[in-house]
This record gives structure tokens, sequence and C-alpha cells, in this order.
């Protein structure tokens, strides 16, 4: 485990960094690779964000002209860094042969970076994109606008749009600083949290066809089956933050959403209340998570799960 000091130093001292996102992407992950390896390049460092074939979702274009050029690079050499990946199992299959050679891990997940020599862990950062921050202020780098708009896109999304309860005071403060750049946080708040496309609205009517009220009401258990993905034609786009759902059902507590995944396993996203905690409910299927979001995967069919 590295202070924010240590892992600034760190970076100081070397150079050619290529940066990991996890596999299924979302905003914080690649929000903030985005956000550290412009802070890097306005460092004079070489720094890339390892491109994943198979990711897919809008979050992609915050990566857009941050990957290694074809030949250009020597990965050998390069500084791996995994930010936002909690476990091995979120290792992108694409990106396997990078898995083994990482340094350093920069995660806000509690147990984050067991892979990695070398952790900066801080669990009380309400996303990555939050500590990635505050690394680039201890490294001395200037925000800019380009810098800022990916890293706020990162705090927002893993924090409801600062409505959840792991929004501290040094989130807010931290997000205000991103503003003092000159981002205007109306639009994207708007497009990531306002707007729906029909197949979107369309998957969550489905959603709510055969749900289940378990413990007199205060657990509610959806399914999200190939079947309603096909039928509604959702993109990956529709189903992000589809899990919060399972808790906008008044009296609902815990909320389980179960995905049917092609490979025959089943993902279960849990959201829970103040009073559960989702990460220990998930730790006994084998995941893991925070307190209020947690996952994990069975390797069994829907119904088995």
């Amino acid at each position: 485990m590295m202070t924010l000091a240590e892992a600034a130093q760190f970076i100081r001292e070397r150079d050619g960094f290529l940066i990991m996102t996890h596999k299924d992407p979302d905003g914080d992950t690649l929000g903030s690779a985005a956000g550290l390896c412009i802070g890097l390049r306005s460092m004079g460092k070489r720094a890339y964000v390892a491109r994943d074939p198979d990711a897919q979702g809008r979050f992609i274009e915050l990566a857009a002209g941050l990957y290694p050029p074809d030949g250009g690079f020597n990965l050998s050499e390069a500084v791996i860094i995994a930010v936002d990946i909690a476990a091995p199992s979120l290792f992108p299959a694409a990106l396997s042969q990078l898995a083994e050679h990482i340094t350093l891990a920069i995660d806000h997940h509690p147990g984050g970076g067991a892979f990695a020599p070398l952790s900066l862990i801080d669990t009380v950062s309400a996303a990555t994109g939050e500590l990635v921050c505050l690394l680039l202020h201890e490294l001395g780098v200037t925000f800019t606008l380009e810098m800022a708009e990916p890293l706020y896109i990162a705090i927002v999304t893993d924090t409801g749009c600062l409505r959840f309860d792991n929004t501290t005071s040094r989130t807010l403060r931290i997000t205000a600083g991103l503003m003092d750049t000159g981002l205007k946080t109306g639009p994207i708040n708007t497009e990531l949290f306002e707007r729906r496309a029909l197949s979107r609205m369309a998957l969550e009517a489905a959603l709510l066809e055969d749900f289940e009220l378990l413990a007199g009401g205060r657990v509610a258990m959806m399914f999200l089956t190939r079947e309603k993905l096909e039928r509604t034609a959702a993109t990956v786009d529709d189903t992000d933050g589809i899990a919060s759902m399972t808790r906008r059902i008044g009296g609902v507590e815990i909320g389980l959403l179960l995905r049917e995944e092609q490979d025959g396993q089943t993902k279960f996203s849990v959201r829970t209340g103040p009073d559960y905690n989702a990460g220990h409910i998930c730790a006994h299927l084998g995941g893991g998570g925070h307190a209020r979001a947690a996952g994990a995967t069975l390797d069994a069919p829907l119904a088995a799960a």
C-alpha cells in the first residue's frame, strides 16, 4: 500500500505509462484512465490508455486519441497502471497478457489492488476518479478543461450525479475544482442522467413484467434475460445503471438484478439501503464491491442462480 506522496514520487521517477481499465468499462474506469493519462502527458510523460477491442458503450469516446500508436510504444518496457479494477476477474480478456505485468493499482474498492505489487487504495473516495484527482494534485498538475471532463464523468457516474451517500464534502470540493476549469456540467448531467433512448425505456418496462417482491416488499428481484435484450433491441448503453431500478420501488431496501450472460453464467448486481451492506451480501456469492452497490457472477444459468 502506498501513500499519495509515495505514488506521486513513483510516477515522477518513471516514464512510459500504459493505463488499463476493467472489462465492460463504465464511466469511472474510463474517465479515471483518460484524466490520468492527460494529466501525465501535461507533465511531459509518455502515457497511453490500453485499448480493449471488446469494449463497448458511450464512455469509450473518453479514451479517443489516447491509445498507443501501432508499433510506436514498447509494451515490454511500459509501466502498467490499473485503474478501478477491484479484482483479477475484471481484467479484459483481450488484455490478459498485460494483467500479469501490472505495477501499480489505483482503486477505491475495499480489497482492491491485491493483484499488483504496488497499490494506491482509498475507500473513502467516492470514485477512483476522485482518487486520481488527489494524485494529480499531489503531482502538482494544473487541471485543464480537457482533463476535467473525463474526471468529472468518473465521479458523477459512481455517485449518481453526487446523490449517493458515498458523496463526501471532499468529493464536492474536488468536483468544484474541476468546474473551475470552465467545465459546463449541465449538458453532461442531462445526457448521463436524464435522457433515455426509447430502447432503454422499453427495457425498463420489460424488467417490470415479471419482477418479484420478497420479504414483505423489502427485497426486489428483477431478471435481465437475453430474450428481453433482444426484444427491446437494447444496447450496451441501455443497460448502464439499470440495476438501480430495483431500489426505486418504495419500501425496497435490497434490490437484486439477475442478468443472464451469453456464456451460461448469471451476473448478480445488488443495491442496498443504509441498513444493509451489498458488498457483504455479494461476498457470499464470491463477489464483492461497495456497501451500497456490489456484484457477483455465478457459473450457473439464471433459473439455477
